[in-house]
């Protein structure tokens, strides 16, 4: 079931990028991991969800949310959300967008896949932070590191489904693997036409749940390059 659009939407918070403009002003070239194809999942939490750094990584979903609290899974299978929308390509669009984004700004940006052996080694601290470790990587000045994942979230067994963009995007320096750019991915509308009572509702009106989802989080690009356009020359 859809609810009626409302004038009045609520939107949740966006927080701003944490940037080392000193550090991020000597970086000239920057290398993009593709975060591979996207996977689009749902979950209801037992409490408010929490912010994350969570991101999809073929089809694995991680740390959407925190994992005491919520419990995430894929809204359909794959081969049906293919079908029923069509190949949506939402993590090659955002990516495209973002890598648009940079060299808009005079970054000359390039691209690898996340299985690339020289990159940095990824991981998240126990405050789901990404971090970056391990020997030098020279392909670049910088790797930027994109985890943001399109999810139908429940705040509790009596709220519906609504849509939340969450995790973040992170640009480390090559060499010291320095976080010289942050940029956390916290949107949701608790008022808003893509909203669902049950998990069954939202597969049977698949495409456009699937729409909200990729709209919602290509605006994310936009809150991106605003967040560059901020760092002084």
């Amino acid at each position: 079931m859809r609810s009626r659009r409302s004038a009045s939407s609520r939107v949740a918070r966006q927080d701003r990028a944490e940037v080392d403009a000193g550090k991020l002003r000597t970086v000239h070239t920057v290398t993009v991991v593709y975060p591979g194809k996207t996977v689009y999942s749902g979950g209801r939490a037992q409490t408010p969800l929490l912010l994350t750094g969570g991101g999809l990584i073929g089809a694995a979903v991680t740390g959407l949310a925190n994992a005491s609290t919520a419990k995430q899974e894929p809204l359909a299978s794959y081969d049906v959300v293919t079908t029923k929308p069509g190949d949506t390509k939402l993590n090659r669009r955002f990516t495209d967008g973002i890598e648009a984004a940079l060299r808009t700004h005079g970054y000359v940006v390039d691209e690898v896949d996340a299985s690339t052996p020289t990159l940095p080694t990824f991981s998240r601290d126990d405050h789901n932070r990404w971090h970056a470790s391990g020997p030098v990587y020279r392909e670049s000045d910088a790797v930027l590191l994109i985890r943001v994942s399109p999810v139908y979230s429940s705040g509790g067994p009596m709220s519906a489904y609504t849509r939340l963009i969450v995790g973040e995007i992170d640009m480390f320096t090559g060499d010291t693997h320095e976080a010289v750019f942050r940029q956390p991915i916290y949107w949701m509308k608790t008022i808003d036409p893509y909203t669902y009572h049950f998990m069954d509702a939202i597969v049977a009106d698949l495409p456009h749940a699937i729409s909200g989802l990729d709209e919602s989080m290509m605006a994310q690009v936009d809150l991106f390059d605003k967040s560059l356009d901020s760092i002084q020359p």
